[in-house]
């Protein structure tokens, strides 16, 4: 588990990145130093994601003579947003074990995962000015817009972990994901029916669904494991 204080210009924003995962092999001896088995995931997270945009519209301050609003042109609006899920995943590794001396070892462990999940995002609208003209503004509290996200992610990469024997049945030691690929799927809920009277916010979300793909050492984002080994045969 590891978080990190994020630092924004405007009061509402994401406070913090977060992660918390945990993983559960359940391996079958093929030789001495080969191990075949399913692998098991859960992780928990919030990251800060790139800045959406819209294009909000200005007006003059003055009414035409008609006294409706003068439009004059659009401006580009930057909002941050945080993606918030809960993971679980399935899948499979192949471990190779090198001995190093007497109690310690390296483990390495090629895996396949699949993950799925569903969290939300949101979205912090810059609340120091009024959308104007916007009918319902001030029924809107301060707060961010969120949407439901549903998350789909394929992984695979190479796991090595550095393990310490405390007895014959059981090691304690520290893996991490040396190298991954990742092809993370983000979609949201289409059939949402937007309620407000002026969105300045509509189409924000769905900028953020599609395909993203990783590849490299995931250490930075997941950081650094502490794993117990069991040995019952």
């Amino acid at each position: 588990f590891w978080e990190k204080s994020l630092s924004y210009p405007q009061f509402f924003a994401p406070e913090k990145n977060r992660f918390g995962s945990s993983r559960l092999f359940i391996g079958f001896p093929l030789t001495e130093n080969w191990a075949f088995g399913l692998l098991g995931s859960y992780q928990a997270y919030y990251q800060a994601q790139e800045n959406g945009s819209y294009f909000r519209e200005l007006y003059a301050p003055e009414p035409d003579e008609n006294g409706n609003p003068v439009y004059i042109g659009n401006t580009r609006v930057e909002l941050p947003a945080g993606l918030q899920n809960d993971l679980f995943g399935i899948g499979l590794f192949l471990k190779r074990k090198v001995r190093l001396g007497k109690k310690t070892s390296l483990a390495f462990n090629l895996y396949g995962i699949r993950e799925s999940g569903k969290g939300q995002l949101e979205i912090f609208p810059d609340y120091s000015y009024f959308f104007w003209p916007c009918p319902n503004c001030l029924s809107v509290a301060p707060g961010p817009i969120i949407q439901e996200m549903e998350e789909k992610n394929w992984k695979a990469g190479l796991d090595i972990s550095f393990a310490w024997s405390l007895s014959d049945w059981m090691d304690v030691g520290i893996r991490a994901n040396f190298l991954e690929f990742r092809k993370q799927s983000l979609s949201t809920n289409s059939d949402m029916i937007n309620t407000f009277v002026y969105d300045p916010f509509l189409g924000v979300a769905d900028g953020y669904s599609g395909d993203r793909y990783d590849f490299g050492s995931a250490v930075s984002r997941e950081g650094v494991r502490v794993s117990l080994t069991f040995r019952p045969f």
